[in-house]
């Protein structure tokens, strides 16, 4: 019998980028897989597949962390780690190498904003908000509502809305970076339905009577037939502006995101239906990004777990 050709992890993890993601998650995301691969070859060129284990695994980690920050050794183990995933469930590996691997890194240089608002906060900002016509004002409230992404946002259109059933249908994002139009979600997952509340069935579904069904609602159409050019600096400024205003946290729209899920889990939704909600790959994705919070609501259930024992001592 002829003897197994050895594969090489970098030549693997090339091939499954190909035929698992292109074409199935947006460029600015398959441009981040492009670079992990780019990182892969730096640190483990001649690293076979029948020789990955759990310390090989770990010494990537370990040159990867002395020269990026945490978070972003924690970005690089997410990408890494998917393709393992189907590493093993294609038997080429019997065991996972990334299992409870540490991630180090440096400590951010800088001091970071909060990431998020408090729920008192967050109604402060949507209350200071101009909703009597179609503009930033609506689209930070579509976000805050809805937890969706800033491309995702821009490409929302009159016919994703079920005003029936209360709905958001997201699957489609809007290239602003290149402006060519719409574009694919970030990953297949990202193709979801999102329930929204009253308010925006409301006083948004008027707003939309006049416009094309399956026209961007927040992108002017120019006379050419092109669309207006959009820059997340110009929302992000308009939205740091408000909460300034109202004396709040200043915070960006993706931090807008993080504050739909903080609040949502905060008030008891379980973290299952907050990850389909904000379209994660899995649910690892969602406990991983929202830990503090997670952390928070350990500490009251631990409370709350106390009473109950001691009242049927």
């Amino acid at each position: 019998m002829a003897k197994k050709k050895e594969v090489l992890f970098c030549d693997y993890f090339d091939e499954w980028i190909e035929i698992y993601k292109v074409g199935a998650i947006a460029k600015i995301t398959l441009d981040k897989y492009y670079n992990v691969a780019k990182q892969l070859r730096d640190i483990c060129p001649k690293l076979f597949i029948t020789d990955f284990d759990r310390r090989e695994y770990q010494r990537i980690i370990n040159v990867y962390a002395e020269s990026h920050e945490k978070q972003t050794v924690k970005d690089f183990h997410h990408h890494v780690k998917a393709c393992i995933k189907d590493l093993f469930h294609d038997g080429l590996i019997k065991k996972d190498p990334t299992y409870r691997a540490v991630l180090k890194g440096a400590e951010p240089t800088r001091t970071k904003k909060q990431k998020y608002l408090q729920k008192e906060e967050l109604t402060k900002l949507l209350q200071s908000l101009d909703t009597s016509k179609i503009g930033y004002g609506w689209f930070i409230m579509l976000i805050a509502k809805t937890g969706m992404r800033y491309a995702e946002a821009l490409a929302i259109t009159p016919a994703d809305f079920d005003w029936t059933n209360q709905t958001v249908m997201i699957e489609k994002t809007w290239d602003y970076k290149d402006n060519t139009g719409f574009s694919k979600t970030k990953t297949t997952s990202s193709i979801r339905t999102i329930k929204i509340d009253w308010q925006i069935v409301g006083q948004f579904k008027p707003l939309l009577k006049d416009l094309a069904e399956n026209e961007p609602v927040f992108i002017k159409k120019l006379k050419d037939g092109t669309y207006q050019r959009q820059f997340n600096s110009t929302i992000n400024n308009f939205l740091v502006s408000k909460c300034r205003a109202v004396g709040i946290t200043e915070i960006s729209l993706h931090a807008l995101r993080h504050t739909h899920a903080s609040i949502l889990l905060a008030e008891g939704v379980s973290i299952h239906t907050i990850s389909n909600r904000l379209g994660h790959a899995d649910i690892g994705v969602t406990q991983e990004t929202y830990a503090h919070v997670l952390d928070e609501l350990q500490k009251k259930d631990d409370q709350k777990m106390l009473s109950v024992l001691m009242q049927i001592a």
